[in-house]
């Protein structure tokens, strides 16, 4: 019977997974020097897609007013240099970036799908609460500011997910700004102590 319900269980599981769509975004080489970005949901959701180059100059920005299912955008890569670029689009709390390689005005290779998630920040009876999934295992610092003035900062490591509460009882009050950086990320979360 132990075997059934793991069975059951996993089936369970598996069905659910397949049932929910997780958001996608595509990038599609066309003729004349064009690519199709296209991204999809089940979920309505409001997004951001941007192009951006490695220098993290904005090339190209689109923003939905409402929340959408799916979007479809057509680049053109007539006026862009030879290089590597990042496709982003930003949706609820999760990031999705492909990088993009461009030679003679054409799309020469798209890499994978690469997934950031925002962390989650609480603040409640004098306790300051962080998870933060961090699938690259980057080196993740956080830093404490009190009304705009740097009090401290924080090693929080490279674990793959981090989970951290940090007592405030013996700090004054005031307006606290909260800001985890890694490279080439940084979240910032505010509270009032």
């Amino acid at each position: 019977t132990k075997n059934l319900v793991l069975t059951a269980l996993a089936l369970f599981v598996a069905a659910t997974v397949s049932a929910t769509k997780v958001p996608a975004l595509n990038v599609i080489p066309m003729k004349n020097k064009k690519a199709l970005v296209a991204f999809e949901s089940d979920k309505p959701v409001q997004v951001e897609l941007t192009l951006k180059s490695r220098k993290g100059e904005v090339l190209y920005s689109k923003q939905t007013d409402t929340p959408v299912t799916a979007m479809q955008t057509i680049f053109s890569f007539y006026n862009l240099q030879d290089g590597v670029y990042d496709v982003s689009l930003d949706l609820n709390s999760c990031k999705i970036n492909r990088e993009i390689q461009i030679s003679n005005n054409h799309l020469k290779k798209v890499g994978a799908e690469e997934r950031s998630f925002d962390p989650y920040c609480s603040f409640g009876n004098n306790l300051l609460k962080v998870s933060y999934l961090n699938p690259k295992q980057r080196n993740v610092q956080m830093y404490i500011y009190c009304d705009g003035q740097y009090l401290a900062g924080k090693k929080l490591g490279r674990e793959m997910c981090i989970q951290k509460a940090f007592d405030f009882s013996n700090l004054e009050n005031g307006h606290y700004k909260i800001v985890l950086s890694n490279p080439g990320e940084q979240y910032s979360f505010v509270f009032d102590k």
